[in-house]
Parts: structure tokens; C-alpha cells; sequence
């Protein structure tokens, strides 16, 4: 379970903020879905965490990113919970509020850590310089974040990267991008559905990873196969 989880945050990192793309130039000032998905790679590689947060909706990904992850441990109990040191105790803390039930007050307050101590990581990544692979702070430790930052240590904090933008649509203020995901530190590829949201003030802003559930699927398979 330890594996799987680091996985799965080093993933959810990935998706919630870690979306750097090679978009095609558009005219200044031009707000469209591709605009938009540039000015969260300017945000990442001028570790502007203000700026990521206006185009990504950061805190909206990572909770929806933590319900599925708690739904797949419920439908699919790891069969044993290991780890050593703090670890241990926060993932019997996670076992236990997925015995309870995913609707369980348990877990539900279970959720709400786990997701805001990943936003909190996800905008230390992009302020940091680490995801846009050129460090500018010093190294983050377990201890600088909250009950469940020590499961954040091994983590990837390499550059993110989406390449390979398939197709972008739009139907009227909503939109639709399929890339492709390469994290630098793992090495892996993931293929990401997103979708977003013209808002009132008038940009685009990334509101959802619609394969969220098929990605944790298998990163909990890659997890259970090492």
C-alpha cells in the first residue's frame, strides 16, 4: 500500500499542477482553452504559484483526485498495510478510514487532510522551482507540512511535463484536452483527459482530470506489479 500511495501522490502532483505544454503560439491577449494551458507553463517555469492557481483549479483537482482514490481502496482493500518509521501510523490511519466506509465521517475528514496537505505540496512544487526542474528553494522536508506530509517523501518532484495535445475543444464556456503526461522524475507517461472552465472574469482554468479514476487504476496496478 506504501508503494501504491507514493505513487498516487507523486501522480496527483503531476495532474493538479504539473501541466507544462507545448501549445501553439497564439496572438497576446487572445484568452482560448490553448492560452490558457500555456499560461500554466509560464506559471510553472516562473514559479508563479498565484498565476498556476488562476488557471488551475488546484485545490477542485486534488479533492476530487483524493475521492477516487479513497473509492478505489474501498472497493479494492489492500490486503495488508506496511510501511516503517511515521509512515506506519498515517497509513493505519488511511486503512482504517477506508474499513469504515468512503461516506464515513472517518473518511471524509480522512480526505480533506490528505487533500489540502497535497494542494500545499503541489504550490511548494511550482514556487520551489522543482517542477520546472530548475530548483530555486531549498529541499522540502517531511516535518515542513502537516499530519500527512512524511507520505510525501518520496514523491517525484522532477518536471512535469504534457506533451502531445490531441485534440482541444470547445462548446460554449466548456472545453476538453486530451495530452499526454511525462514526469521526468519517474519517467513514466500517462495519457490525461482535462477539462475547463471559461470563468467570469473571463480566462480558462483547468477544473478536472476526467480519466482521474483510470489513471489511479493503474498506478495502483504499476504499485502491486513492482
Amino acid at each position: 500500500m506504501l508503494k501504491y500511495f507514493r505513487s498516487l501522490i507523486s501522480l496527483c502532483l503531476a495532474l493538479a499542477a504539473a501541466l507544462l505544454l507545448a501549445a501553439p503560439a497564439l496572438a497576446a491577449g487572445e484568452e482560448t482553452p490553448e492560452a490558457a494551458l500555456r499560461q500554466v507553463q509560464t506559471a510553472i517555469d516562473t514559479h508563479d504559484a498565484a498565476l498556476l492557481e488562476k488557471y488551475v483549479d488546484v485545490g477542485r483537482i486534488t479533492q476530487r483526485g483524493v475521492d477516487a482514490f479513497m473509492a478505489d481502496l474501498v472497493s479494492r482493500p489492500p490486503k495488508a498495510v506496511s510501511g516503517s518509521g511515521e509512515t506506519l501510523p498515517l497509513l493505519a490511519m488511511l486503512s482504517s478510514a477506508v474499513q469504515s466506509g468512503a461516506q464515513s465521517q472517518t473518511a471524509q475528514t480522512v480526505k480533506m487532510l490528505v487533500a489540502e496537505e497535497t494542494r500545499k505540496f503541489v504550490v511548494w512544487g511550482v514556487s520551489s522551482g522543482n517542477f520546472s526542474g530548475k530548483p530555486v528553494k531549498k529541499e522540502r522536508k517531511a516535518t515542513d507540512g502537516g499530519l500527512f506530509s512524511p507520505l510525501f517523501s518520496d514523491a517525484s518532484v522532477g518536471r512535469k511535463e504534457l506533451r502531445n495535445v490531441k485534440s482541444v475543444t470547445r462548446d460554449g464556456d466548456k472545453a476538453a484536452a486530451s495530452v499526454v503526461l511525462f514526469d521526468h522524475g519517474s519517467e513514466r507517461s500517462y495519457p490525461v483527459d482535462l477539462a475547463l472552465t471559461r470563468r467570469e472574469a473571463g480566462n480558462w482554468q483547468v477544473t478536472d482530470v476526467t480519466n482521474a479514476a483510470a489513471l489511479i487504476a493503474a498506478i495502483r496496478k504499476e504499485a502491486e506489479n513492482r
